[in-house]
Parts: structure tokens; sequence; C-alpha cells
């Protein structure tokens, strides 16, 4: 089993038929860690009804390495916002808008990232009605090709990767940070900027699916998982 400091990661989107749950439990289970950070959309949404056996076993080992003495850290996301108490209920663990840690000589932020994202910032109807509807359409389909272009598209048009690194690090800089981890954009993304290291760790809708690993000495790396 690899021994490292802290495991982080991001957007499972329990709930969807597209959620790598299994994957991302078999993944988790090669390490032993003392600090787990989840960045936010752990679920898709709050009907239950599409939660799998697997999903729940993802919950069930999440609430057993908390037991254990693993320090488990939940940041919001912007698919948990009306749910936070119920959600932190469920998992047994606090809720954070933000999260800095120190590992070795860095300084770690984590956030999910949508904070930085001016289109749902701008638009507080319209961005969580085609959430709503981009949902539904992708149970149909149920093609995590679909889902990957999809990403790419939304990226591209919206420039979001670009977008939320440049605000992330100049939040990371605030904060006194040398590292900015976020979410949100479902695209893995690394970049260093006037000092501050940023990785997004994508999604587990996709193939790859993307985790970060920060060793004892403050060294963080993507796990990729195909």
């Amino acid at each position: 089993m690899n021994m490292v400091n802290t495991v982080v990661f991001s957007d499972v989107h329990l709930g969807s038929p597209m959620s790598r749950a299994f994957d991302l439990l078999q993944t988790l289970k090669e390490y032993h860690f003392k600090k787990l950070v989840i960045l936010g959309d752990m679920f898709e949404d709050m009907n239950f009804m599409y939660l799998t056996s697997t999903h729940w076993e993802l919950l069930e080992h999440i609430g057993k390495v908390s037991r254990r003495g693993v320090e488990v850290i939940w940041v919001e996301g912007n698919h948990d916002g009306k749910f936070c108490d119920f959600i932190s209920l469920l998992l047994g663990i606090g809720v954070h808008k933000e999260y800095i840690w120190q590992v070795g000589n860095r300084r770690f932020i984590g956030l999910h990232g949508h904070q930085f994202d001016s289109f749902l910032t701008n638009n507080k109807i319209i961005g969580p009605l085609l959430a709503k509807l981009y949902a539904v359409f992708q149970r149909r389909v149920s093609s995590h090709l679909f889902d990957y272009l999809m990403n790419k598209f939304s990226n591209r048009w919206l420039r979001l990767s670009e977008q939320i690194s440049k605000k992330a690090i100049e939040h990371a800089e605030l904060k006194k940070c040398d590292v900015a981890v976020c979410g949100h954009t479902h695209i893995a993304y690394n970049v260093k900027h006037n000092n501050v290291e940023y990785f997004n760790i994508g999604c587990w809708n996709n193939k790859p699916s993307h985790m970060l690993i920060i060793e004892e000495s403050g060294k963080a790396y993507y796990k990729v998982v195909a």
C-alpha cells in the first residue's frame, strides 16, 4: 500500500450513470493517507434513487477511513450548496467553503472552483437550470465520450480552465498559499504562475480520471486512472 500524506479528488457526481465510483473506490484502497480532501460535487443531485450499491459502498468506505482517524475534509461545490447540512450529516464530516492546509514546507488551498466561474455567478437561474437539463440528458445517453466532449466544448467556449486557474492563483496569493487545487471544470489542468502552482483535478465522470497525491515532503502530482 502506498503511504502518502493527502489524497484529493473532486466531482464524483454520485447518482450519474457516468460516475466512476467503483474505480475511485479501488484507487483509494491503494493508498494509506492521513488526510482526504473532497473538493465538492460528490453528488449529482439529491435524488438518491439513482445511487447504486457501488455508490453507497464508496460513501461507506469514506466513513470507515474517517472513523479510523483519517481527517476527511469536504469542500462545498455548486451541486452541494442547498444540501450542505444533510450531506455533512450523511458523511459525518464538516463542510468548508475552502480549506487551507500545510504539508512539508508547502501551503495548499482547496476550493471547488465554481466561485470563479463567471457564467455561473452571472447567471444564477440559467446556470442551475442548464445543469439539471444536462443531468437528465446524460442519464438518457450514458456515454463517457459524450460527457468528455461536452466538457471540452464548454471549457473551450467559456475558457473555464484558464479563467478559473487565473482567479484561483490570485486567491492563493492573497491567502499566502503555494498551491491551489480546484475541480468544477471536469478537465485536469496544471499550470504555475508567480510561484503558485495550480492543479485542476478534473472529475470522476470522464476517462481518464485524476486525483491529486501529496507526499510528506509536499510534492504533489496526479494519479491518473484510465
